[in-house]
């Protein structure tokens, strides 16, 4: 059933209101013995309940809180539909307006600033939606960055001291090996020595290095005498 009728708000703003109600007959003996005119019953009863409860409120709590106050229009007062014999599912409001033009114009202003403020809004949450999710990706980054370097550290550290063993076993075993032939240690080490520079030397001469010699290494001193 649609219904079409005018009502005032609290700021005395006359608004035409149009809906849609959507009822049922659920007792007919009911319904006939109660009323001979059940839909215009309804309408009369929704009239003066929007009428009662849009006068309670202002413009703006009016457009904020529409599906509120048309829902408190048929479930406050279910009794009267009982009565009846009827039971309302549901009312909606479909269209309202101004009575007057130059307030309507004023509401439709309203109406469309209103609707710019919400695309607005959207807007910035659609964009701070993408730029939290590219935070959240970059986060991710640096967390797999911080691992692998971690990673890579453990492994660096592994890689020494592996080598370090390794070196400390070619140390000992040759030091151990010749105890019989050179059972001085200090000569033993002076030995493992000239091995390790030769070692150096032969890498060196395999590449495009340049090699120098000091006095300490081929044994020269350099003697000053003055003329007589």
């Amino acid at each position: 059933m649609s219904f079409e009728f005018n009502c005032r708000t609290k700021d005395n703003v006359e608004l035409v209101l149009e809906g849609t109600f959507f009822w049922e007959v659920v007792d007919l003996p009911c319904m006939v013995r109660t009323t001979g005119d059940t839909s215009g019953d309804i309408c009369s009863h929704a009239r003066s309940q929007f009428i009662k409860y849009v006068a309670q409120v202002t413009l703006k709590e009016f457009m904020d809180d529409l599906n509120k106050i048309s829902m408190q229009v048929y479930k406050d007062d279910n009794e009267f539909y009982s009565s009846r014999g009827v039971k309302v599912q549901s009312l909606e409001v479909t269209r309202y307006q101004c009575a007057d033009e130059s307030t309507s114009e004023v509401l439709s202003q309203i109406i469309q600033e209103t609707t710019n403020r919400m695309n607005r809004l959207s807007q910035a949450e659609s964009e701070n939606e993408v730029k939290l999710f590219r935070m959240q990706g970059q986060i991710e980054q640096e967390k797999l960055n911080t691992e692998l370097l971690e990673i890579q550290h453990q492994h660096s550290q592994s890689e020494a001291r592996v080598f370090g063993m390794s070196e400390a076993d070619k140390v000992s075993a040759f030091l151990e090996g010749l105890v019989e032939t050179v059972p001085a240690l200090q000569e033993r080490t002076a030995m493992w020595l000239t091995l390790r520079k030769t070692d150096a030397l032969s890498a060196i001469s395999s590449g495009g290095a340049n090699l120098y010699y000091t006095p300490n290494d081929v044994n020269l001193s350099i003697e000053s005498k003055s003329a007589a």
